[in-house]
């Protein structure tokens, strides 16, 4: 068995998947980043797209076998880029996001919601959750298939 290249190499696959998705995640919200948006849901839904697809396709190119067969690496990136988007949505929809006050005239106070907070918290679940997922399709081609 190849116990240390096993580890090596899922270290190192982990660790360039959390810097490159990161880094893929934050270009592509910069770039395609709508503040106006009609309704919440469809809102957090367009930026988890806008932020869990480039994620995905990183996540999945860092962690692309060439030792598999291809229909199966692109089952496998098709699953990760679902899981980044689902997640990133997930986790906006179900954690408690900033919320701020702001005066509108002299005495009139409405919510602001801190879109920081919501990028931070949609970007990491998407890096983190997509990661995890294609290291356990890794773990399992790797110890089960004995492809590296």
């Amino acid at each position: 068995m190849k116990i240390p290249i096993i580890v090596s190499s899922f270290t190192a696959r982990f660790f360039l998947g959390l810097v490159f998705s990161s880094f893929a995640g934050f270009i592509s919200w910069v770039f395609f980043f709508d503040g106006s948006g009609v309704d919440q849901n469809a809102y957090y839904l367009r930026q988890s797209l806008i932020i869990g697809l480039p994620v995905g396709i990183t996540v999945s190119l860092m962690w692309w076998n060439t030792e598999s067969s291809g229909i199966i690496m692109i089952i496998q990136a098709g699953l990760v880029c679902l899981f980044t988007i689902c997640v990133a949505f997930l986790i906006v929809n179900f954690s408690n996001i900033d919320v701020g006050t702001t005066l509108v005239g002299p005495s009139l106070r409405v919510p602001v919601i801190s879109l920081g907070d919501i990028f931070k918290k949609m970007l990491m679940g998407a890096v983190l959750g997509g990661n995890v997922v294609a290291s356990l399709f890794f773990l399992y081609r790797s110890l089960f298939h004995k492809e590296i």
